[in-house]
């Protein structure tokens, strides 16, 4: 019911963490799936990542025949050509849209305020540090514990953190961005059991990233989830436990106005920081300053690979047939979607232009 063709994929095995946003995302599909995998120590195989990937991130997967994958969402996608059950990416070219959509807003623009939430408030830090140091650094690394601690909180929070952006004047906005999220999505599950109806989708799989390794863990916002929005919570479990079938697939006929505010959001944010990013890439920024919605993010990192995410998005649209784009304007109800359709040029990212994802050698989201 729904397995893998084992002479394709075969036992691989995922370098990432326990805590990993993207980690989390793959494992979560994996078990869907039914494909088996096993973990493989992320630090002490940096140096074979890097020469069979290209980069040291979070998943990398080496294959039983050899080759090595990065990038969830190349990776999902390439994993489902070799199933023989109903697709994670919905037939209704409406909803496969959309469920894109949803997906690259939890992968892109989620990142930041799981980010912040982690290594911003203390107990979260200490938490997160702690996990790290056990189960990558112990053992492998001749550090002491407390040196280690400290330069684990030190990059991450540098990194990813103040060095994204976030400080004194815009954690309010990283604060709202998960608030919101978790407020679209509670509206979504008191009506159904996962984003698009009954059966889970790219959508649920993509929210899992931000989901459930971060904010269903990490201290802060798992508390907040359990008591602003508990069908999150029961859906973040319900996604880990979920396996295929052979059944078809049980979707939405109708976008519902819980869908439609979800959408709005993601175009809100996600849309609005593709767009500055694009045109920071294009006059050669290494960083920018951003407005999302009524926040000024001042000196984020501009990334040649969220180009490259734009391109898939406006690539998938283009591929539409003109009466799908025309019911899909009608549910993208904010201006910032236009960059899906618009004749803004966007300068290249030049990235897999053989199209070999996830086989390619990959890059950083920054850098």
């Amino acid at each position: 019911m729904g397995h893998p063709r084992e002479a394709r994929t075969g036992m691989m095995k995922v370098y990432g963490s326990r805590i990993s946003y993207y980690t989390g995302k793959l494992e979560a599909y994996l078990r869907y799936r039914a494909i088996p995998y096993e973990m493989g120590h992320y630090v002490a195989n940096a140096r074979r990542m890097k020469a069979g990937a290209g980069v040291v991130q979070m998943p990398v997967v080496e294959c039983a025949d050899g080759r090595w994958m990065t990038d969830t969402s190349p990776m999902i996608a390439w994993l489902e050509t070799q199933q023989t059950a109903a697709s994670i990416y919905p037939a209704d070219p409406v909803l496969g849209f959309i469920a894109l959509l949803i997906e690259d807003y939890a992968d892109e623009w989620l990142w930041r305020s799981a980010m912040h939430y982690r290594w911003s408030y203390k107990r979260d830090r200490l938490y997160a540090a702690e996990a790290l140091y056990e189960e990558l650094i112990m053992g492998v690394r001749p550090l002491p514990r407390l040196f280690a601690l400290h330069m684990l909180t030190r990059r991450q929070r540098g990194g990813f953190v103040r060095g994204d952006g976030v400080n004194k004047h815009t954690r309010f906005h990283a604060d709202r961005t998960y608030l919101t999220a978790l407020d679209r999505l509670q509206a979504i599950f008191e009506r159904r059991t996962f984003i698009l109806g009954e059966t889970p989708t790219i959508a649920d799989f993509g929210m899992m990233a931000p989901m459930f390794r971060h904010f269903s863990q990490d201290p802060t916002p798992a508390e907040i989830m359990r008591s602003r929005a508990p069908a999150v919570f029961e859906w973040v479990a319900r996604m880990w436990n979920a396996r295929a079938s052979d059944a078809a697939p049980k979707l939405v006929e109708e976008i519902d106005d819980g869908l439609i505010a979800l959408l709005t959001e993601a175009c809100e944010t996600n849309l609005a920081q593709h767009r500055q990013n694009a045109q920071a890439c294009a006059r050669g920024d290494k960083r920018f300053d951003m407005t999302i919605q009524d926040c000024r993010y001042t000196n984020v990192p501009s990334s040649r690979y969220r180009v490259w995410c734009l391109e898939n998005l406006r690539a998938a649209w283009a591929t539409l047939e003109p009466e799908v784009q025309t019911k899909l304007r009608t549910v993208l109800k904010s201006p910032t979607a236009e960059i899906l359709w618009d004749a803004t040029e966007i300068a290249p990212s030049k990235y897999d232009v053989d199209n070999k994802a996830p086989f390619n050698r990959a890059i950083n989201v920054y850098g």
